[in-house]
């Protein structure tokens, strides 16, 4: 099968849990062998107090930077479970098939119970656990931490809660030291949460410039041909939300050191089904919810900052974004944490949190490396399947640019959409086009059901 993206070893299992019989040649590989037409059906095999200081340029904050020496921690990590085991951990798969993970996923059954035991908590039927849970629910905040970083490549003193990919973006768009004239880089035809917050400026004297774009891609040519010298950011979707372009981050992060632009990034699209090293490719900020590839829960994400950005920018005040004096709360000091913690504004989503933390659980224990592998098989057999059947991918198919969005444009998208949910398979159309996003517990029937279903309405 070769190595998996990344370039390193898997587990031994990932051998054998994720890869396509070519009917009749029952080759292990994506493409069939030469002279059949590989065609994947359900029967098919898969086993598997504030002062402002001049601010430094952009160059400036990442001297020093280590890259890559956190996110060595996460490789390796052994795959502890069967892939008919983590699919157990999703009962709808008993009776639907889900490929709509690019909008909402599906709760795990720990996730599931790791909500349901803080709520319990909080609504006191067990005598042996307080009410009042703060104190004992604050390793669990740490531990969720500790797993974002873990899984971003960095340290958990540059990662903090928001409630959601929009927050987090005002965070950085409402928080840096803005000068008039000032420009942002943006992709044409990004989704809104990665435009409005910096058009948003406009009254402030700075002006966004769009990255021209064909079918959601463009090369890194592109972005630096739209790069001025009074460009100070540019923020781009980790995975486009429509046609799955995969952007470049390294190559992008090092166009940004060499013009002295800070890099930020929307990763919504990939958090949990890819890997990111933020460290390595020289991401500046990066935000993402937690209920699309995360598979967490909706009113929780994520926000990582460089710990050389923090203090340049203004975070947002409420009461916990520095320690707080339980004793003379009327003293008005205002402070900020040292940390990541200062863009914390008031009580936290804890609901949300225990829904994350268990969902990191899950995604680590499955290895990211496994999961991205086996995300980026799945899509790949369903464009090429899809594709045969007169379907082609919406978006580049250049392998080094997929990701878990598989999008066609069918002549009537509403209309498949509603003959697939008579199959119990569920999808979006989104800009008149049938969008499909499998994840990592999704196997070869899910691929087959939806198959079927598309020739049966053709």
């Amino acid at each position: 099968m070769g190595a998996p993206v990344g370039g390193e070893a898997v587990p031994s299992l990932v051998n054998w849990c994720c890869f396509v019989s070519c009917v009749p040649c029952t080759v292990p590989d994506l493409t069939p062998c030469a002279g059949h037409a590989s065609r994947v059906t359900a029967t098919s095999v898969m086993t598997a107090s504030v002062t402002t200081t001049s601010r430094p340029r952009c160059g400036e904050r990442r001297r020093g930077r280590t890259r890559g020496s956190v996110a060595a921690s996460r490789k390796g990590i052994p795959l502890s479970m069967t892939p008919e085991a983590l699919r157990e951990h999703f009962p709808h798969t008993e009776h639907q098939t889900y490929l709509n993970h690019a909008a909402v996923s599906p709760m795990s059954r720990p996730v599931r119970e790791a909500i349901d035991t803080y709520v319990g908590e909080r609504h006191g039927a067990d005598p042996e656990a307080p009410v009042e849970n703060f104190e004992s629910f604050l390793p669990v905040i740490q531990e969720t931490k500790d797993r974002v970083a873990t899984v971003l490549g960095t340290e958990s003193s540059q990662v903090e809660f928001v409630p959601n990919t929009s927050t987090g973006l005002n965070v950085l768009a409402r928080g840096f030291d803005w000068e008039q004239g000032d420009r942002v880089a943006v992709p044409d035809g990004s989704f809104p949460t990665n435009v409005y917050p910096f058009l948003n400026l406009e009254a402030e004297g700075v002006e966004v410039d769009f990255v021209p774009t064909e079918e959601g891609a463009y090369t890194v040519d592109d972005v630096e041909d739209t790069l001025r010298p009074e460009t100070r950011l540019l923020s781009v979707s980790w995975v486009h939300f429509l046609s799955g372009f995969r952007a470049d981050l390294e190559a992008l992060g090092a166009l940004c050191e060499k013009h002295d632009v800070l890099f930020c990034v929307d990763a919504i699209q990939g958090l949990g089904a890819l890997q990111v090293d933020v460290e390595a490719a020289g991401i500046d900020f990066l935000t993402a919810g937690g209920h699309k590839w995360l598979m967490a829960a909706q009113g929780i994400g994520v926000l990582y900052c460089d710990e050389a950005l923090q203090d340049d920018l203004r975070p947002p005040t409420g009461w916990l974004h520095g320690p707080v004096d339980w004793a003379n709360l009327d003293d008005y000091e205002l402070t900020f944490h040292e940390d990541a913690r200062r863009f914390q504004t008031g009580t936290l989503n804890s609901v949300g949190v225990a829904a994350l933390h268990a969902a990191l659980g899950l995604y680590l224990d499955a290895g990211p490396e496994w999961c991205e592998e086996r995300v980026l098989r799945l899509s790949t057999i369903l464009a090429d399947e899809l594709s045969d059947r007169g379907l082609p991918r919406y978006g580049t198919d250049a392998p080094a640019h997929a990701s878990g969005i598989v999008t066609v444009a069918p002549d009537a998208p509403e209309a498949l959409l509603e003959h697939l949910k008579t199959h119990g398979i569920t999808g979006a159309v989104r800009n008149q086009k049938l969008r499909l996003a499998p994840t990592y517990y999704n196997d070869e029937s899910d691929l087959g059901a939806i198959l079927d279903a598309v020739d049966s309405f053709r």
